[in-house]
């Protein structure tokens, strides 16, 4: 007999969704088996008392009962099932609570099979070496250090933190340890794949390639008032440290010439 393989329930307040996501998974042959499908939390609840399923994957806004309420009542009677969060864009505020509960997989609607088995396996390692795959924040320093109880360093779910992206890079673009993770960690305070999912949902952009954009065309201003500079000074100028060769293949990427190439058609 092959690997037993791991249940997942899916719980979504839309249908539509629900079908969806249902049909464009080909759960057996990525090892897993669709135990069931439910439109709402109460519904929810009751399939995992039944088939104790190794991971749920959940809309986070859900009227009656939400994301975060399943995963709370869930816990007081299973605390080994993973959770993996569905949310839409700018329900970070609610994606900052399911991360306090220990959520550390988040799916953009609308979400691609590969997105959804690439949540599902990163889940089942995350348990497979944590023993758990939603460990409590609560009271842990990771949660004190991004606002504590009160989530005071938080974005608000007010403010929009893909735009604060954007103009922290317009303005930090030359710092070299600039990325994703740093963002993620230190300036908007939630999980780095959602960060990263929802900027390239708002920009068309991943992360890295629209950093290094911003850097090209600061490297083109620069060559532009400064005919004589370095590539190795320029480097250093727009954030790729003492790495001219590699400034160099980015610029070529983006620009479609060398540096050199761009300084002649300045003069």
């Amino acid at each position: 007999m092959g690997e037993e393989r791991k249940k997942v329930i899916l719980v979504d307040d839309e249908k539509a969704v629900v079908e969806s996501i249902s049909q464009i998974v080909d759960w057996e042959s990525e090892g897993f088996a669709l135990a069931a499908a439910c439109l709402n939390g109460f519904q929810a609840l009751d399939a995992i008392r039944k088939h104790q399923p190794d991971i749920v994957i959940t809309d986070i806004k859900m009227p009656v009962m939400d994301g975060i309420e399943l995963i709370k009542k869930t816990r007081e009677f299973d605390r080994q099932v993973t959770f993996i969060i569905l949310s839409g864009y700018g329900e970070f505020e609610l994606a900052k609570r399911a991360m306090k509960e220990g959520v550390r997989e988040f799916l953009l609607k609308p979400c691609s099979e590969g997105e959804i088995i690439e949540a599902l396996l990163n889940s089942l390692k995350v348990r497979d070496s944590q023993g758990t795959g939603n460990e409590e924040m609560a009271g842990s320093r990771e949660w004190e250090e991004a606002g504590g109880q009160d989530g005071s360093r938080w974005l608000g779910e007010s403010q929009d933190f893909v735009e604060l992206m954007l103009g922290y890079v317009e303005e930090h673009y030359f710092e070299e340890g600039l990325n994703l993770k740093w963002i993620a960690k230190e300036l908007v305070f939630l999980n780095e794949d959602y960060v990263g999912k929802c900027f390239r949902r708002r920009t068309g952009s991943r992360f890295t390639a629209y950093l290094n954009e911003v850097r090209i065309r600061k490297a083109k201003e620069y060559l532009g008032r400064h005919h004589e500079a370095s590539n190795e000074q320029i480097a250093v100028k727009v954030g790729f440290g003492n790495n001219p060769k590699y400034f160099e293949k980015v610029f070529k990427k983006y620009a479609g010439c060398t540096p050199k190439e761009y300084k002649k058609t300045k003069k």
